[in-house]
This record gives C-alpha cells, structure tokens and sequence, in this order.
C-alpha cells in the first residue's frame, strides 16, 4: 500500500474562487490534480490531505468537491486548512458524508491511526509567534493548536502501546511548525519531544528555499505538500511503511507567485 500526500487544492466547483488570479500556473489546477492523481495513486492507496481542500462555506457548498475526491483512487485522510470554512464538528461531517455515501473520505482530527504501514498523527498549526503580524487573536487559535496536536500525539502514544511495533511516525499539518529560517516553534518541538520522523506540511505558495529543501531538523524531516509547490502531483511518502527518498526540491514552477493571500488585490484570505 501506497502513501501519498498533497495538500492546498483549493477546489471551487460551486463557488466563484478562481485560482488563475494567482498566475498561469494555477490554470486547469483541477483537471491536472485529477489527472496526476489517477496516473499515480490506485484504489488500495492512502493520500493525505493536509488541508485547504474546498473553498465551499458549508459542507453542502462544499458537496461537489467532496464528490469528486470521493471518486479518485485511494482512501483520503482530510486535515482542515485555514481556508475550509466548511469544516464543523467531526459527528455532523461524518453524517453528511454518510448521507452522501463518500465511503473514501475521513479526517484525522485530534486523533491518530496506522495508515500504508505508518504512524499518523497531526493538526492544523497557524501562524507563527515570530510572524511580524502576530496578534492576540492569533495567540489564542496558536494555543489551542498547540492543545490539539498534544491530543493527537497522546493518541499516538495509546496506539504504539496497543500495537507495540514499530513504525514510522508522521505528522499531518497545514502549517509550516518552523519559521522560514528554520526557528522552531512550541509546535515542532513537541514533534522532536515524540519522536515524529516526518511532518508533512502545506499553506505555503510562494518559493521559500528552507521549506522547498526538505531538511532535517532536530530529527525530523520536513516536507512541503502544497499541489502548485508539487506541480499538482501527490507525492510519494512511501509504501508499506517505508519512507521514499525526500531529496532537496525546487521544483516549484517560476511563473509568478502563485500565491494565495499575496499582495495585489487578489487576498481570498
């Protein structure tokens, strides 16, 4: 069984969320995600999907991007972004996905299980005490995540102790947990105090080399998912438990930015 990951898809099958405002390389973003996708991943796969998934406001807004997920190869874990106005209480999404009957999609959410042979555990993040812009608010949401991803790698400990094997761990999140000069956070460093081997991240559009690297720090390594960073490819994090190679990645195209929330008019933040 095979792992992937990919994340910031920004689907907007039933809202006005054009991508292409960010540059050329976000044309036909959807059709080249789904293409990729079928060309790698088969129905006995895993993806991880580290948030920002459907600009939709509610779930039933939301409904056609599911649907379309549902129908790709693979089972689908879902982390919410800073972006999924969409995303209530774990019971009223599970109903509606059932009602919907998208048997593939589920979230991982203050929780952690064994998927394609790895430890997963993770949680949203937000922005970065160091960030020049950071306020009380910001404060707040950091510190509940904080409160989250404890909860989800208590989770982790419970598991490893049911199963007493060994296994890679990954950490599932939205945000980068370190600084784009590599400072840490309270966040990577209960990462580090774990254990965790991987940590899987998103929300970043525009090149920052650190994050492009793939680095090891501290003794985890570190690897940027956002679809237009990865050529909207869900990348290979390995098969049956063992890792793939993470080589240093500067693959993301040079056409513009790309990026979201960037100064120009074009802020859907």
């Amino acid at each position: 069984m095979k792992l992937f990951a990919i994340s910031d898809l920004h689907l907007a099958q039933s809202v006005d969320k054009p991508m292409d405002v960010f540059g050329r390389r976000w044309e036909n973003h959807v059709e080249r995600i789904a293409g990729n996708w079928n060309r790698v991943v088969a129905d006995g796969d895993a993806v991880l999907i580290g948030g920002d998934i459907s600009w939709g406001n509610s779930l039933e807004e939301a409904r056609l991007d599911f649907q379309l997920l549902d129908s790709l190869p693979g089972e689908k874990i879902l982390l919410r972004g800073n972006h999924d106005y969409w995303w209530t209480t774990l019971r009223k999404m599970e109903q509606f996905f059932a009602l919907q009957g998208f048997r593939t999609l589920h979230f991982l959410r203050n929780d952690a299980r064994v998927i394609a042979g790895f430890y997963l555990c993770g949680t949203r993040g937000w922005v970065l005490p160091q960030d020049d812009a950071f306020t009380k608010e910001d404060e707040k949401i950091f510190n509940r995540e904080v409160i989250r991803l404890n909860l989800s790698l208590d989770a982790l400990k419970r598991l490893k102790q049911q199963e007493k094997q060994e296994r890679v761990s990954i950490a599932l999140m939205h945000y980068p947990p370190f600084t784009e000069q590599g400072a840490p956070s309270l966040l990577s460093g209960r990462l580090e105090e774990e254990g965790i081997d991987i940590c899987l991240f998103g929300h970043i559009h525009h090149p920052v080399p650190l994050y492009l690297s793939n680095p090891e720090i501290r003794g985890v390594r570190y690897v940027l998912t956002s679809s237009d960073q990865r050529q909207f490819r869900p990348l290979l994090v390995g098969e049956d438990g063992v890792p793939g190679d993470f080589p240093e990645d500067r693959a993301t195209e040079k056409e513009g930015t790309g990026r979201p929330g960037a100064a120009g008019g074009n802020d859907y933040a």
